[in-house]
């Protein structure tokens, strides 16, 4: 559906239909944003998307006054796929610069489907440690009735089981595990 190496598409299915998650790295010249308008894309029952897409907006930015391009041009994709900027509960960076004179900023973000559209993520500042970026983290709301999921168990002492575990270990054997410093 989409073949680009800073694009990463998660499907699932649920009651026979699948829906998509996305995560997208744009680098300073919104080459995966523009990958994505040019190539037109659709995704049907996409919910979700996020990323670092490395536009500073005042759209979602307060700690800057531009409206660059880029910005309208993230905002028509996301339109076009069917999703609306989910806001932070409050509004601080997430991306703490080192550099002098770089501020702090907010290029991190996420898009959700219409249904959710309501729906707002932190911004845990806290919790970003050594990193320069600290996490966003969003409740999706999934209620009981929208959940079907079917079990499959092997028997204790069934041949399924046995040729199971025999798979995995011949796949665990194949790694090469001498970098690793153990």
């Amino acid at each position: 559906m989409i073949d680009y190496h800073d694009i990463l598409l998660l499907s699932f299915f649920n009651r026979g239909e699948c829906h998509f998650l996305m995560n997208v790295y744009s680098d300073d010249h919104q080459s995966a944003v523009k990958f994505m308008l040019d190539q037109v894309i659709d995704i049907p029952n996409l919910l979700y998307m996020d990323g670092d897409f490395n536009i500073r907006d005042a759209e979602w930015n307060p700690f800057v006054s531009a409206y660059p391009a880029a910005g309208q041009a993230l905002i028509d994709l996301t339109d076009s796929l069917g999703l609306m900027c989910s806001l932070p509960t409050l509004p601080v960076p997430m991306h703490y610069s080192d550099t002098e004179g770089h501020a702090n900023s907010v290029i991190d973000l996420i898009f959700l489907g219409m249904s959710a559209s309501q729906i707002l993520h932190c911004i845990e500042s806290n919790l970003r440690l050594p990193s320069d970026y600290a996490p966003l983290l969003v409740n999706l709301p999934i209620s009981p009735e929208n959940i079907h999921f079917c079990k499959k168990v092997l028997k204790y002492d069934s041949d399924e089981k046995g040729t199971f575990f025999s798979s995995v270990n011949i796949g665990l054997c194949a790694f090469n595990f001498s970098g690793l410093g153990c």
